[in-house]
């Protein structure tokens, strides 16, 4: 009997997040790069890869997050002068580890798997925070079946 040659969605949260360290997102972000999610209270700026779904076909794979999280803009002036806005997303600084996140994935091919953009970035608001969401496909082909 052949061994099952599986990869369940941490491993492939782990693949992804190596390719962001050799790309040097970790040297980059003032936090650090996590699986599942972000420390609790945490006000730096972090990386946190997580699935969508995942398969067990021949040709394995699933979605993939992986989400930065920026701090707010400190200090912004609001509509009335005597109230200070700390709400605002820094777009800029999203976008730059976006756009270097998303030119080291999109079509990375590793030892035994593949990484495809699904969705380049965008930015989602929760509550008073924001995030940069990319979302990448990730296929692993099975040799067992």
């Amino acid at each position: 009997m052949i061994a099952k040659v599986l990869k369940n969605s941490i491993e492939g949260m782990k693949d992804v997040k190596s390719v962001l360290i050799v790309a040097g997102i970790e040297d980059l972000i003032t936090g650090e790069i996590r699986l599942f999610q972000r420390k609790l209270g945490s006000t730096k700026e972090d990386c946190v890869i997580n699935t969508l779904i995942w398969d067990a076909e021949q040709i394995q794979g699933g979605v993939l997050n992986i989400n930065f999280h920026v701090p707010n803009l400190p200090g912004s002036s609001a509509e009335n002068p005597t109230v200070v806005d700390n709400t605002q997303p820094d777009i800029q600084r999203m976008e730059y580890l976006g756009r270097i996140a998303s030119s080291k994935l999109d079509g990375y091919i590793g030892p035994n798997f593949s990484l495809k953009l699904r969705d380049p970035g965008h930015i989602e608001n929760f509550g008073k925070q924001w995030l940069y969401n990319i979302q990448v496909e990730y296929t692993f082909l099975r040799t067992d079946i």
